[in-house]
């Protein structure tokens, strides 16, 4: 789709840039896009990678704290037999008749929090005492197949975080009550007779994964380059990410309809975010829907997509004055529906930038660049070293 789109602006800021390709966490690996932004931003994801969970939770403005276990959860729709029609009830618009529904829920002592996401999507924070993040997902990840139990993950005590095997067992045992619990009672719920009468799928379960609890000592992304920083984002996930490393996030009127779906405002993106750099030494701009396309198998809209992002950068071709970065943090097959281990293209536009001979902004075109094939975990030092903040290496540093 990329190839196949109309880009005159990406291909302009290409052509005075300078390109290549990224493998965003590492060659052969497949990025979620949480690992792949903390790499991106240069965090080391084996040691301070707090979980999904954490990200999504953050983004809606939930408050996780210390003990707590935060989880990402689809609205589901599931079968008599308990088997997963639809990941996502049929990309259901709203979870709050949910959560109208399932109102306060405690269990064996421990609270269960949750807060309506983007569309389908909630987050859902447990408190309590015991609690472990070493448990396996609940959701699939498949439809086709039942819901699946929860699980510890080994008898091993994990080196992050100081839960036990116990807490573990403990932790799995109430979600697998909640899961029964919730199930009963949105299988009952009458605004899940309505979609059925209107022909469409019931959100009769919740799917939770990417179990997380906070990481210890993560430094914010200002102490970690001396780079006042805002985030520019629709979407949960890459709010939270914001949050948790200490960014500010931009908060939008609702009548600016920015929404991380194919009909969001990205215009009013890149003219906020231009805006901002009068206040931030580092502006985070996060544009969602390609990837919710690919993962939907819609080539098509997410070429035309695509040609709407290159229309909304038009405000930045004439800014040479300031440093572009274009890139993704994983590429979406919309073959294959689901990321992939391929590298994406990579562009950095600036004053003084040796340039090179792309001539476009495409994963065939950025493979010819100068940048060569870098890891995400490269991006920030050469960003900092573009903007001429690099210091004299010395090995005593390592």
């Amino acid at each position: 789709p990329l190839e196949a789109a109309q880009t005159p602006n990406l291909d302009s800021i290409a052509t005075d840039g300078i390109s290549g390709l990224m493998y965003p966490i590492d060659v052969g690996i497949r990025p979620g896009s949480d690992t792949a932004h903390l790499s991106i931003f240069g965090y080391d994801i084996k040691k301070q990678y707090a979980g999904r969970g954490v990200y999504e939770c953050a983004g809606i403005n939930m408050e996780v704290r210390p003990g707590d276990i935060a989880y990402r959860v689809n609205a589901g729709t599931i079968d008599a037999r308990g088997y997963v029609v639809n990941r996502r009830a049929g990309r259901i618009d709203s979870t709050q008749p949910i959560i109208d529904v399932l109102g306060d829920i405690e269990i064996d002592g421990i609270r269960f929090m949750l807060r309506p996401g983007m569309g389908h999507r909630l987050g859902m924070v447990l408190r309590g005492p015991g609690l472990s993040p070493r448990i396996t997902d609940q959701d699939p990840y498949a439809i086709g197949t039942p819901r699946l139990q929860v699980r510890p993950f080994d008898a091993t005590p994990e080196t992050q975080f100081t839960a036990s095997v116990t807490d573990a067992q403990f932790t799995a045992n109430v979600l697998n009550k909640f899961t029964q619990i919730t199930t009963e009672k949105l299988m009952a719920a009458e605004f899940n007779a309505e979609l059925q009468a209107a022909g469409k799928l019931p959100a009769n379960t919740l799917l939770f994964r990417g179990a997380g609890t906070l990481a210890p000592n993560v430094p914010s992304f200002e102490e970690k380059y001396n780079l006042r920083a805002v985030a520019v984002a629709a979407g949960p996930l890459y709010r939270g990410i914001a949050r948790t490393l200490g960014m500010d996030v931009f908060e939008f009127s609702p009548e600016d309809h920015v929404t991380g779906t194919f009909d969001s405002n990205i215009k009013i993106k890149i003219i906020k975010a231009l805006e901002l750099l009068e206040q931030y030494d580092f502006v985070f701009v996060h544009i969602k829907a390609a990837d919710s396309l690919a993962e939907d198998g819609e080539y098509e809209a997410k070429r035309q997509f695509i040609e709407k992002i290159d229309q909304a950068l038009e405000p930045l071709v004439a800014r040479t004055d300031i440093l572009t970065v274009i890139t993704a943090d994983h590429t979406t097959s919309s073959q294959l529906k689901m990321h992939t281990a391929d590298p994406v293209p990579v562009t950095i536009r600036g004053r003084g930038i040796r340039l090179d001979d792309t001539r476009g902004y495409s994963e065939r075109e950025c493979g010819r660049g100068r940048l060569n094939m870098i890891q995400g975990k490269n991006l920030m030092p050469i960003i900092i070293d573009f903007l001429g903040m690099s210091k004299l290496y010395h090995p005593d540093w390592e």
